[in-house]
């Protein structure tokens, strides 16, 4: 099923809570009830037919997207998750879009994703420890010791979403089952970091 239905769509036709000040566990809520949505569907499976099921989990998929791209985080923080594990005889898991979706749900202020995410941002914060500016940082945007992984991977997710131009609509757009190729992906990353982390630092501390 691919997202034809979305070429018209724009995210200021939505008028969706914006969670970026939402507390942590608020937001694990919100991605939770999501979450269930999809369980009470895959609890059907035996009693529809193939064809039928998989054409309800496409839509439903679709309608998470939607929200996704109208600003709702958790539906972003989601799909993140969705793509990164697959679903049984219905998509592969693609890791490049749930990196795609994941870095736009941090960007937006989602904690979540920085979790599932942990290995992409790891060379991050290290690239900020190195920095020697970790003490700066703290002190000039009057962090807590729980807040800087937080704080940093947000702002490095805004630099780098600005750099490799990763458009919400444009990862919405892109068919469910398409898949990408997580090697270019990482490989634009590592040119973009190279503009992207020494302007983090600049940024922060």
């Amino acid at each position: 099923m691919d997202t034809k239905n979305l070429v018209d769509f724009k995210a200021s036709d939505f008028n969706l809570p914006d969670i970026s000040t939402v507390s942590y566990d608020n937001q694990k809520v919100f991605f939770n009830v999501i979450k269930e949505e999809f369980t009470e569907l895959n609890q059907k499976e035996d009693d529809l037919p193939t064809n039928i099921f998989a054409q309800e989990y496409a839509q439903k998929i679709m309608d998470i997207i939607v929200m996704a791209a109208g600003g709702n985080v958790p539906s972003q923080d989601f799909l993140c998750y969705l793509y990164k594990r697959g679903v049984d005889g219905l998509m592969k898991n693609n890791l490049t879009r749930a990196h795609e979706w994941g870095i736009l749900a941090v960007a937006n202020g989602s904690k979540l994703s920085i979790e599932r995410l942990r290995l992409f941002y790891e060379p991050v914060f290290e690239y900020v420890l190195d920095s020697n500016k970790l003490e700066s940082i703290i002190v000039k945007n009057k962090l807590n010791d729980e807040d800087i992984s937080d704080f940093v991977a947000q702002n490095y997710s805004l630099l780098l979403v600005d750099e490799i131009k990763l458009e919400l609509l444009t990862v919405a757009k892109k068919p469910i089952s398409q898949n990408e190729n997580f090697v270019k992906f990482n490989h634009d990353v590592a040119e973009a970091n190279k503009k992207v982390l020494p302007r983090l630092i600049n940024l922060i501390s």
